[in-house]
């Protein structure tokens, strides 16, 4: 009995099959640490930005292998921070992907036009709402961005997770992939069995957006709404998944003679980067965008 115990002890400390040496000690880790230190501080490594630049010098930026879940009620602005981000990010040749389970692919392209031309939503989306000018600066954008921006938009045909990783990787096999968005994640659908609860089928989804991120070696923003109470919903999981939590609060939305009328915080309850603190920011949603309070 005893040699049969010492022989399952022995099989225990081997390890998982195929594992041929003992992970790295610190001492062999400390050349990398140092050279890609002194990689981000010059400057030579850093996150992708997400065009705010307080929100930017909190976070350090997007990093692959981490999430961002955007929280906020519906109508608050999420999706436009997300699609902001996903520009700024383009801008700088980073690859990206934009999943929308809620948008189309025009309404995705009248929100970048509107937000990178200055052109009012609501001229882009009536009859006769264009101007000549207004033209003009649509044409502006196809020549100066849209033929060279690296940016990708994917509406899948349902909403299953399993369309999303295969869409993903997809961009991977062609130009690569820096940045996924989803929006948003409580649409996501996994196959689950009968007995599970919803909350369960969320936090798989959110699991699963943080596989791909980590697999993929690319950064996923993944959207949430959040309930009345101001809990995200249906599973903890997502701000336990996620590297940074953003919370977008308008506080004009229920008092628009607030003084604070046109103001959004960016309110970061999680980040593994730096300290939790609220980033207040321009809400310009006539122009789909968030901007940095400077530029007003």
């Amino acid at each position: 009995m005893r040699s049969l115990v010492e022989q399952q002890l022995t099989e225990i400390a081997a390890g998982t099959p195929g594992l041929s040496a003992a992970p790295p000690v610190v001492a062999d880790l400390y050349l990398d640490f140092v050279a890609e230190e002194e990689a981000i501080q010059t400057g030579r490594e850093i996150g992708l930005p997400y065009g705010l630049e307080d929100l930017d010098l909190v976070t350090s930026g997007m990093r692959p292998g981490n999430v961002t879940v955007i929280a906020a009620q519906s109508g608050v602005g999420k999706s436009t921070l997300a699609l902001n981000a996903a520009v700024a990010a383009a801008k700088t040749g980073a690859r990206v992907l934009f999943s929308s389970l809620e948008m189309s692919s025009t309404e995705l392209m009248q929100k970048i036009a509107s937000a990178e031309g200055s052109i009012a939503m609501h001229h882009l989306t009536r009859q006769d709402g264009l101007t000549a000018e207004g033209w003009k600066t649509i044409e502006r954008l196809g020549r100066e961005l849209f033929r060279t921006l690296p940016l990708r938009v994917y509406r899948p045909d349902g909403a299953a997770l399993r369309d999303i990783e295969s869409a993903a990787r997809a961009c991977v096999r062609g130009d690569g992939l820096d940045v996924l968005v989803v929006d948003y994640l409580q649409l996501v659908e996994v196959e689950h069995t009968r007995n599970s609860s919803r909350e369960q089928a969320v936090a798989a989804v959110s699991r699963g957006l943080k596989n791909l991120a980590v697999n993929l070696d690319c950064h996923v923003i993944a959207l949430s709404q959040i309930n009345d109470d101001g809990l995200m919903r249906e599973s903890r999981a997502i701000k336990n998944d996620a590297s940074v939590v953003i919370k977008v609060e308008r506080p004009d939305i229920d008092e628009p003679e607030s003084p604070r009328a046109d103001e959004v915080d960016l309110v970061i309850e999680k980040n593994r980067f730096g300290p939790r603190a609220t980033v207040t920011a321009a809400a310009q949603m006539h122009y789909s965008r968030i901007i940095d309070m400077a530029r007003t």
